[in-house]
């Protein structure tokens, strides 16, 4: 067993095909199919099962593949901190940000990063809290900026910058007159009373969605719903322009006399988080844009 075959299992693993695993490898169909084989054979069961045109990893399987990962996970690991003796002008940065407000965060802190560390580049990709997770945990990303930490085994969390998550009305909403002048602490509003209201919601596979149902199961009756929007700064929009109330962060809330706004009952919080798997090792350049994304969200509050 070396390196370049965990390689080959896990790749194959991950695209459930050998043709596919095979492209992405550079190596031949027939090649890849005769290794696994001949690996199947060596260990004296199947790694994989072949249902309709997909390749599942058996249970001994799954054990093969989850080690061969730990294993891949340590040279990357042990590969970083030599390079970073060696050189640590020159690098990538593989993370993940989420589209809104880690994008906004990306744009002002990448030119600061890139002053100081002008030869790395960067491998990012954006997505929801739940996917970004998902792809650190898998490897395919170092780390990512997201909110709200979760309990997922394989990960660990730096927390910081804590806001509010409140329940925002437009300003020509019967219950708007109840809430408090901007820069004083939020009144509390019972949620029950906007039973007959019609919500804008961020999407179903966001943290933020989790956080208002429970909230809403909690009062006792589940939302009209006239728009579900995977974008923050979508559905402060609705508000602000009388469309309808929302559950949002109070930092996607631009203009706070643009809206209403109040706090759950309990309050609820949301925390900016740097996701990572557990036994990584951050590189100073790595260190760095984590600061810098610290300070960024820090000042937002």
């Amino acid at each position: 067993m070396n390196l370049k075959q965990l390689t080959y299992i896990t790749t194959i693993a991950e695209t459930q095909n050998i043709s596919k695993a095979a492209d992405l490898l550079f190596i031949s169909r027939p090649a890849l199919n005769h290794y696994l084989t001949s690996l199947e054979r060596d260990l004296g069961f199947p790694l994989f099962k072949r249902i309709r045109k997909k390749l599942i990893p058996t249970e001994a399987g799954a054990v093969y593949i989850r080690s061969a990962k730990e294993i891949l996970e340590i040279k990357k690991q042990t590969y970083k901190v030599l390079d970073e003796l060696a050189n640590c002008e020159t690098g990538c940065l593989n993370l993940g940000i989420t589209r809104v407000i880690g994008a906004a965060m990306f744009n002002r802190i990448f030119p600061v990063f890139h002053e100081k560390y002008p030869y790395f580049t960067v491998n990012l990709v954006e997505g929801n809290v739940n996917k970004l997770e998902e792809y650190v945990a898998e490897g395919k990303i170092d780390f990512a900026v997201t909110g709200q930490c979760s309990i997922h085994s394989q990960l660990e969390h730096i927390s910081f910058a804590p806001c509010e998550v409140v329940t925002a009305l437009p300003l020509n909403h019967p219950l708007a007159h109840l809430a408090v002048p901007p820069n004083q602490p939020y009144a509390s509003l019972d949620l029950k009373l906007l039973k007959n209201d019609s919500f804008v919601l961020m999407s179903r596979d966001t943290k933020l969605r989790s956080i208002a149902e429970s909230h809403f199961i909690k009062a006792g009756f589940l939302p009209k719903i006239m728009l579900e929007t995977s974008l923050s700064s979508t559905a402060y929009e609705m508000v602000r322009q009388g469309v309808g109330p929302s559950i949002l962060m109070e930092t996607s809330i631009k203009d706070k006399t643009s809206a209403a706004c109040f706090s759950l009952e309990p309050k609820e919080y949301w925390s900016q988080s740097i996701s990572f798997r557990k036994g990584m090792i951050f590189t100073k350049a790595e260190q760095y844009f984590i600061e810098l994304a610290k300070d960024y969200f820090e000042r937002l509050i």
